[in-house]
């Protein structure tokens, strides 16, 4: 007879049991039969009734019929495409926007978010002037230097000249969905000498402000 598992040290024990059950279905399998779920997960069958009645009338599990058979519910794919949705749409969006902010100030056009301590560069669009900072997505940079850091910790559109490099020079603003919540840092970078010329500084600042406002479906 299989054991009842014990309560996890942290965390909530029937929540840890409620997707333990979840996870006991495999990739393409259909219904599971009570008695194959309880050897699965090591629960009672009585145990199990329980949790499974909480997760049908979530819509994560569906009972087949009259038989004491469950199978993976609608809810499921509702969460699923609700996880995948804001990469999915920052993948159309924002290449084509950052070329277009790229091809519009000839400086290199970047996003970031931010990972842990660090920023990441998630996607990079470079600039057309020979003399620029070469830098892959993927790249990790410190999220305390450069303006795309200070926007990811908070901050509004932001100048950095010379912080992170003395050579160079940046400016960013804050990309927010349609909730109003932070996707990450929309950026432009070039050299600082560029970044110095009369009135260019307040060009791109206001270029970078009109691409951060851009409506994202």
């Amino acid at each position: 007879m299989a054991v009842k598992p014990p309560a996890p040290e942290q965390g909530v024990g029937a929540v840890d049991r409620a997707l333990s059950i979840l996870f006991a279905f495999r990739a393409g399998e259909g219904a599971l039969s009570l008695a194959e779920l309880s050897r699965r997960t090591g629960l009672y069958k009585s145990t199990l009734l329980r949790l499974m009645a909480s997760l049908e009338r979530a819509g994560m599990l569906l009972r087949e019929g009259g038989a004491p058979e469950w199978r993976l519910g609608p809810a499921l794919v509702g969460l699923g495409l609700r996880a995948a949705a804001p990469e999915a749409m920052l993948e159309a969006a924002l290449p084509p926007l950052l070329r277009r902010l790229a091809e519009e100030t000839g400086e290199s056009a970047s996003f970031y978010i931010r990972q842990g301590e660090m920023r990441l560069c998630r996607f990079r669009i470079e600039g057309r002037h020979a003399v620029r900072d070469h830098l892959p997505p993927g790249s990790l940079l410190p999220l305390d230097r450069g303006a795309a850091g200070h926007v990811l910790r908070g901050a509004a559109l932001t100048v950095s000249i010379g912080e992170r490099d003395p050579e160079l020079a940046a400016v960013a603003a804050p990309l927010r969905g349609r909730d109003g919540a932070l996707l990450g840092a929309l950026c432009l970078s070039g050299t600082a000498t560029r970044f110095a010329e009369p009135g260019r500084l307040e060009a791109l600042k206001a270029a970078v402000a009109r691409a951060a406002s851009a409506a994202l479906p």
